[in-house]
């Protein structure tokens, strides 16, 4: 479809240069004609001047003169009447008047300045009878040129409006497909982070079961009650997460809408005790209410929990805050402000600019930790045209900050109607 609109488009506009280069074209014949009458009048002129001089004085000097004048005047309307283009811009009658003038000043004029005593006056007489008619013939055909150019430029004008109709077509087009394939990339981006997120998640969880099952457990004793709780709790988090890429995987099959849930739902499910530090959730109600996707949301904020409850493991006054507000965007509008807090190890400066890149761990691969964790969950935010934001200090805690337009939350919808 844009290809045809563009092809119609340069073709109106290749039409419109046509009929511009025809009117310049009849512009060019125009001034032949009118230079060709203009010296056709000038040697008629002459002509008749040097025969009234020759009639009065009764002299046979001026003779070549008015022979000169006649043979120029003869080939300019010669050449005049001979113009392929003439047609066009003079009217049939006025061509004759002028075939008449030069059939008289081939013949007559020529036979009588052939003569011993050329008879001037009656050149004259004749040439004054001619001239009204000359005139009128050689000056009159403006009106038919401007009729043709007009009727030139009013095409050009219309195909400039059809090509500039057509240009918009093609350009909404274009546009209408610059969005969609920008819709598509945005869906597909979210997919793909997502997926890193629960790449992360079931890579951990998988690995902290396998070491439980053979590092820890032991056929000849019961299993440590804590260890096995905490493998269920393993267990349920792969579960969720598979369910939730299922969604994502097969969005129009899912007739409930409930990947979208309140946020204050998403927190309470995480911030459930489960004998570590618990987080002290401070939190605007308004906030809390607000919808968002439970896949993208719950998995980040799970993950980001968890980083901060390892952080504070084995320190002196292990504390980890929840700060869920809504605060002012600059230059306008506002965004979901969410902040994990905690009094943990902290990070160096150099850990903070790595702490984003893929594969990188603070905590080491023999904890089992792929180190995409806070690289999905920073990749993922973005996705939602939002942001993450580290603050730490080594040895007093560390700050990580999730920021989110209000404006992008209503339409992050993982089906794509």
């Amino acid at each position: 479809m844009i290809g045809i609109s563009l092809l119609a488009g340069t073709s109106a506009f290749l039409q419109t240069d046509k009929y511009r280069s025809e009117a310049y074209d009849i512009i060019a014949e125009v001034n032949e004609v009118q230079w060709r009458s203009t010296q056709a009048r000038e040697k008629m002129v002459s002509m008749l001047g040097w025969s009234r001089l020759a009639a009065i004085t009764n002299s046979q000097d001026y003779r070549g003169r008015v022979k000169a004048d006649s043979t120029y005047l003869a080939i300019n309307l010669r050449t005049l009447i001979a113009l392929p283009y003439v047609g066009k811009i003079m009217p049939k009658a006025d061509i004759e008047t002028l075939s008449g003038l030069l059939v008289y000043v081939n013949t007559e004029v020529k036979s009588e300045l052939d003569r011993p005593l050329p008879d001037y006056g009656r050149i004259v007489n004749r040439l004054e009878s001619l001239w009204p008619g000359i005139i009128l013939t050689t000056a009159g055909n403006l009106g038919n040129t401007q009729k043709r150019t007009a009727d030139l430029e009013q095409k050009a004008l219309n195909n400039n409006f059809l090509y500039a109709f057509i240009f918009a077509i093609a350009t909404m087009i274009a546009l209408f497909a610059m969005v969609v394939y920008r819709s598509k990339a945005q869906y597909d981006n979210r997919v793909r982070q997502f997926a890193l997120l629960f790449s992360h998640m079931t890579y951990t969880r998988i690995n902290g079961l396998s070491m439980w099952m053979h590092d820890t457990l032991n056929p000849q004793e019961a299993p440590d009650a804590k260890m096995l709780d905490m493998a269920r709790k393993r267990i349920t988090d792969l579960s969720v997460a598979t369910d939730w890429l299922a969604r994502i995987a097969y969005p129009k099959y899912d007739q409930d809408n409930t990947p979208i849930v309140s946020l204050g739902t998403i927190i309470e499910q995480i911030v459930k005790p489960d004998g570590s530090a618990i987080p002290i959730v401070k939190s605007e109600l308004r906030a809390m209410q607000l919808l968002v996707p439970q896949g993208q949301f719950h998995l980040m904020l799970h993950e980001l929990i968890r980083n901060a409850k390892d952080a504070v493991d084995g320190v002196k006054h292990p504390e980890v805050k929840l700060c869920v507000k809504i605060v002012k965007r600059l230059p306008f509008g506002r965004s979901l402000y969410i902040a994990i807090e905690d009094t943990g190890v902290g990070m160096s400066p150099e850990q903070i600019k790595k702490a984003k890149t893929p594969f990188f761990s603070t905590k080491g691969e023999a904890r089992g930790h792929s180190g995409l964790g806070l690289t999905g969950c920073y990749r993922l935010i973005q996705t939602m045209g939002g942001s993450l934001a580290i603050r730490s200090t080594k040895g007093v805690g560390t700050t990580v900050a999730l920021t989110c337009p209000l404006s992008n939350l209503p339409a992050i919808k993982w089906k794509r109607r």
